[in-house]
């Protein structure tokens, strides 16, 4: 084949763009001069700075901001112009994956717009365990003037926001009122958010969440009801009452009785509620079929659900002790040396409702709620989304403030200790706080371990020790 002068300078020059796109993996339209740096794609038709072309971003027209449409998913980094719809305003739009944000909005040529730049944004409210309380949210802007205007929003899970009558400045009261809330919606999570706008811009502030009952913070505004006080002390007592309670005297650790109605009970980790936990019940070692010391339950003592049989009435309702030495769980006997009994399975631990302690009728717990013993992460985020305050007085522990230091206590977790798997007494009562979760790992399980000087989400303990419960519901 022939090639004339035309076609051999075309080829060179088709090589030399190849050349510098795979080399330096940067690619310009128009101009004369190499790409930018620290450009992948340079769009610059002129080889002077006032460029006479510029970028057009595909033209379409969303019908709402959580709907792909025109395109068949959301993806994470698209930019689009939508034409004036009537559902979406008009301007430059991107895709975080889930939704369509605007990144510009028409502006009436000639106006002069504020920028809606927020310096705070709406926070969480707690407002006690009666909602009586009044709280505030905040919007604030970097500018405003005569013509901004202000909208507040509430929505409830599963249902569209709502306009907050009367509600068009910037800052919102909140009280049991204007959320609407009987009692038997205690814990009840309500959003709020603010629409602001200037002129033709418009922006929408994040959101709020308001609450009120006895609960804390987890994360991305998710509320978790707790119960006012542990499992086996007296639910009718308020934290306030709780916090200034003065026991009649001294404070003996080896006492188990010492102010069980503000400490509640002890819980080997996994069992029924059977009267093991009670902080003075008979102590036991061994099962039914030896009396060996430190030998704990023989398979054949336990029921269906990894329980002791009921018949069993010499260690049913006993707390049953363990010598260490690595014998962590109560369910441990001297021939099962690969711990087999004591695997964490379903069928035997608190993720089986059945043995939860929790849950039935005997719990004494707060109606309305389906009760049960809290995860190790929702431990964690109840330490991470809330505040805690060391609280000194006749009975120690922490209050856990969901609105902040200077807000209202929604909990109070007693210092009530723990009891022994070795000996079956009593242990830093007064001085230390330890609740279960119904987490393990390995033969031991998570729990949350707190004194003055040090708050745990990471301890764990052996299953045969007896640790307090402070129950919880989503719900």
């Amino acid at each position: 084949m022939k090639m004339t002068k035309k076609t051999i300078f075309l080829l060179l020059l088709f090589l030399m763009v190849l050349e510098t796109v795979n080399v330096n993996a940067q690619v310009r339209i128009g101009g004369d001069t190499p790409p930018n740096a620290s450009a992948v794609l340079d769009l610059n038709p002129d080889s002077v700075s006032n460029a006479s072309g510029g970028l057009l971003l595909p033209r379409v027209s969303l019908t709402a901001v959580d709907d792909p449409n025109p395109f068949l998913s959301h993806e994470k980094g698209l930019m689009v112009y939508n034409r004036a719809t009537g559902n979406v305003e008009e301007g430059i739009y991107y895709n975080d994956g889930e939704k369509w944000h605007p990144v510009l909005s028409s502006a009436p040529v000639g106006g002069l717009e504020l920028p809606i730049i927020f310096l705070r944004q709406p926070g969480k409210v707690w407002l006690g365990d009666t909602g009586s309380l009044i709280d505030t949210m905040y919007v604030e802007l970097l500018e405003k003037d005569a013509t901004t205007t202000f909208q507040w929003y509430k929505r409830d899970s599963g249902l569209p926001p709502t306009p907050v009558d009367g509600e068009t400045s910037d800052t919102l009261f909140i009280d049991k009122t204007k959320l609407a809330l009987g009692l038997n919606t205690l814990g009840k999570v309500s959003q709020f958010f603010c629409l602001v706008r200037n002129g033709s811009q418009t922006a929408v502030s994040s959101s709020g969440y308001a609450v009120y009952g006895s609960g804390a913070w987890l994360a991305d505004g998710k509320w978790i009801n707790i119960a006012p006080a542990n499992l086996g002390a007296d639910q009718t007592k308020t934290v306030a009452w709780q916090m200034a309670h003065v026991p009649v005297g001294s404070a003996p650790t080896s006492n188990p009785l010492y102010e069980d109605s503000v400490y509640g009970d002890w819980y080997q980790w996994g069992r029924q509620k059977d009267d093991h936990q009670r902080r003075n019940t008979t102590t036991i070692y061994g099962s039914h079929l030896n009396s060996v010391a430190g030998i704990g339950c023989h398979p054949d003592s336990l029921d269906s659900n990894g329980q002791i049989q009921r018949s069993l009435i010499d260690i049913y309702d006993k707390f049953i002790l363990r010598d260490g030495g690595g014998a962590n769980d109560w369910r441990q006997y001297s021939e099962d040396a690969g711990n087999t009994i004591t695997s964490p399975v379903d069928a035997w631990t608190w993720a089986n409702a059945t043995n939860d302690p929790c849950k039935g009728p005997m719990s004494s717990l707060p109606l309305g709620f389906a009760w049960r013993v809290p995860s190790q992460l929702e431990w964690t985020q109840i330490r991470q989304n809330n505040t805690w305050v060391w609280h000194v007085s006749s009975i120690s522990g922490y209050e856990i403030k969901p609105g902040g230091a200077a807000k209202p206590t929604s909990l109070f977790l007693p210092t009530g200790g723990f009891r022994t798997r070795s000996g079956g007494g009593a242990n830093a009562t007064g001085s230390n706080g330890l609740y279960w979760s119904s987490t393990v790992t390995s033969t031991v399980s998570y729990a949350l371990f707190f004194s003055n000087e040090n708050i745990s989400v990471i301890y764990t303990s052996p299953r045969a020790n007896g640790l307090a419960i402070r129950c919880v519901s989503e719900y």
